[in-house]
Formats: C-alpha cells, sequence, structure tokens
C-alpha cells in the first residue's frame, strides 16, 4: 500500500529540485574534471601579484561560462514547466473532491463535468457512473421503504375489518343477540369465514416476503404451458361462474413449454381472477384468456371488461398494496398482482398491465419458451 505525508505539489517540486542538484552537481563535477585537465597540461594558474595566467586554462574557465548561463536558464524554464505540470494534474482534482462531498451530504444527482481527453477523463466518467449506481439505489431504498410502510398501513387495515367483525359476533353470542339455534350457526359461520379471510392475508403476507427476500424455493419444471392454463381455468370455471365472473379461454397453443413451477403459476392465474372478480362493475363481468408466440416467448393475456385503470396508474398496479381505489374499501389484502409480479420476475419473466381493448384492465404475462418436459428441481 502505497503511503506518503507528502502532497503532490511538494512532492513534484522536491523532484524537480533533486533534478536541478544532479544538474548543476554533474557541472561542477565537468568544471573540476576540466580545471583538473587544464592544470595538468598548462600548469598550475597563479594569481600572486605580478604572475601571469596562463591563457590556455583562462579560456577553459571562460568557456564554462555559457553553459552557466543555459543551466540558470534552463532552471527557470524547467520551474515554469513545473508549475504548470503540478497545475494541471491538480486541477482535475478539485471537481474529483467536490464530487466526494456531494456524495457524503447524500447529493448522488451531482456529476463531475470533464472534457479534457486525458488520462482524467476515465476517472471522472467511473465517478460519475458510480454516482448514479448509488442515486438509482437510494431511490430504490426509498421506495422499498415506502413500500414497507404501505404495507404495514394495508395489513393493519385488511386485518382490523374481519377481527373487529369476529368480536363483534362472539360478543353477540356472549349477550344473547343470537339467541336461536340459526342465529348462532349464523354468526358461527361468519366468523369462520372471516377467520378464513385473515388465514388467507396472512399465507399471502408470508409468501410475499419469502419472495421478497429471495428465501422461497421453486421447484421448476418444463412445463406445457397451453395444457396447463386450460386445466387450472377447468377446474375453478364453474367456482367464478357462480360467483358472478364468466371466463372464456381462447385455443392454447400446444407443444409449447416453459420453465415454471406449476403451484405457484396456478397463485398467479388465481390472483388475476381475483383481482377481475373483486373489481367488477358489473353482475356478471367477462374474462378473456388468450396466448400469443412470440420470438422465444409466449405471452398470456387476461383482459376483464372492468371500470379499467388510468393510463398513468397502470404501472403502479404491480406495486405491494396498490390499490387503484383510493379509499381502500374493496376487499382482499392487495397482495396478489404484487406476488403475482414476483413469481414471474423469478421464472424469468415479465409482467404488466394495460388498458384492455373494450375499456377494461388486461394484466399480460410473457414467459420464456424451453425445448422439452426435462424436470429441473428446486432452485
Amino acid at each position: 500500500m502505497y503511503h506518503s505525508n507528502m502532497t503532490i505539489k511538494r512532492q513534484i517540486y522536491f523532484s524537480n529540485v533533486r533534478m536541478m542538484l544532479v544538474i548543476i552537481g554533474t557541472f561542477v563535477l565537468s568544471a573540476f574534471v576540466i580545471g583538473a585537465a587544464v592544470h595538468a597540461f598548462s600548469g598550475t594558474l597563479s594569481f600572486k601579484p605580478g604572475a601571469v595566467p596562463r591563457p590556455e586554462g583562462l579560456s577553459a574557465l571562460l568557456r564554462l561560462i555559457p553553459f552557466i548561463f543555459l543551466i540558470t536558464i534552463a532552471s527557470i524554464i524547467n520551474n515554469l514547466f513545473t508549475i504548470r505540470l503540478t497545475n494541471k494534474i491538480l486541477k482535475p482534482l478539485e471537481p474529483l473532491s467536490e464530487g466526494v462531498r456531494q456524495i457524503q451530504n447524500n447529493n448522488y444527482a451531482f456529476r463531475i463535468e470533464y472534457q479534457n481527453d486525458d488520462e482524467f477523463r476515465p476517472v471522472c466518467e467511473a465517478f460519475n457512473d458510480m454516482a448514479a449506481r448509488l442515486e438509482a439505489s437510494s431511490a430504490q431504498q426509498k421506495k422499498d421503504e415506502a413500500n414497507r410502510k404501505e404495507l404495514i398501513a394495508g395489513i393493519s387495515h385488511d386485518l382490523r375489518t374481519p377481527l373487529t367483525s369476529i368480536i363483534g359476533c362472539i360478543e353477540g353470542i356472549e349477550t344473547g343477540v343470537a339467541s336461536t339455534p340459526e342465529m348462532r350457526k349464523k354468526y358461527h359461520a361468519f366468523i369462520k369465514h372471516e377467520a378464513t379471510n385473515m388465514k388467507h392475508i396472512i399465507e399471502q403476507l408470508f409468501l410475499f416476503s419469502k419472495l421478497d427476500m429471495d428465501e422461497f424455493p421453486l421447484d421448476l419444471m418444463n412445463v406445457d404451458i397451453g395444457l396447463a392454463i386450460s386445466e387450472m381455468i377447468e377446474d375453478s370455471l364453474s367456482g367464478y361462474e357462480s360467483r358472478g365472473l364468466s371466463i372464456h379461454l381462447s385455443e392454447m397453443p400446444k407443444g409449447v413449454f416453459v420453465s415454471a413451477d406449476v403451484r405457484l403459476l396456478r397463485n398467479v392465474i388465481t390472483n388475476i381472477l381475483e383481482n377481475s372478480l373483486k373489481y367488477k362493475t358489473k353482475e356478471s363481468g367477462q374474462m378473456v384468456i388468450s396466448a400469443a408466440l412470440g420470438n422465444g416467448t409466449i405471452s398470456l393475456r387476461f383482459e376483464d371488461d372492468g371500470p379499467g385503470v388510468e393510463a398513468e396508474l397502470l404501472p403502479k398496479l404491480l406495486d405491494v398494496f396498490y390499490r387503484a381505489d383510493p379509499s381502500r374499501t374493496g376487499s382482499g389484502s392487495g397482495l396478489g398482482l404484487a406476488i403475482s409480479a414476483k413469481i414471474i420476475h423469478r421464472m424469468k419473466g415479465s409482467i404488466h398491465a394495460e388498458s384492455g381493448g373494450g375499456g377494461g384492465l388486461a394484466i399480460v404475462i410473457s414467459l420464456p419458451s424451453v425445448p422439452g418436459p426435462v424436470h429441473q428441481g428446486a432452485v
């Protein structure tokens, strides 16, 4: 590890001084050698009164004067170039230092504007890339924090309502409001229904938390997606029709496989259907399920005839606990689509919401196709 208590500027200056000392030392040594040579071949120069110096020795010394002048000029020029070089090296460090201070103050939007095409440019670009990553990470952290707060608020809301109803029924039984066997049976059935809803909310919350932390293992296998969707819809068709949602399944492609966890894929489809059922405005809602093949993918489209959602709100539907209804008067946990998004992403697919052709809402899922039905195992 390199360590020095001396600044770069001082190091450059001292290096310059050392270089000049070497030049001067070389000059002095050369002068001494020349003087010794003159003394040896021309006799000793005497400056005693009446003595006359030998012309050869005096001429040799006079020849050294231009060299002294040139060394002096070279020293001055070298110092000027050193100062310029020092400033050129230290100048780019100023915006870098300012950038570090800005990052320390959590100003991740700060960027260094450096136009020179030299060795400092990659450093400044690397700093800007780091700042951009920190800005994105900070934004994601704020979003996650907001989601956690919304999660707590949503769970509190969705658990409080059935819990209040259960307490009210129990008090009614205790105070004799439910005085007949039929009334008590009705109250018991209502308590069981609300307790089941609470259990479902807790299970959804547990699943979301596990998926969010990547701690929920997926049992992936190559699945014939058309056959799987058809079987899932056939199993639940009559139940949804009795609750007011008619499902129309278009012809599904055959022999197209995707890598999926069948149990979680069923959870995704159930969440989409339940969401459509919850927000339908007609006595009998309609859901159309279709499929389309793309370049190495298959897209599943779930389109209903409900009230739809404004275009700017569509991306938020997949956020945790987001609901298009701001009053939050609808039933359910509000976790369904958020859980669906995490499941599909874990399956290497994508999911988004868009406006339906008839004014309703469409949820589109895209999954990459795979070559064959080979069991993949847990991941």
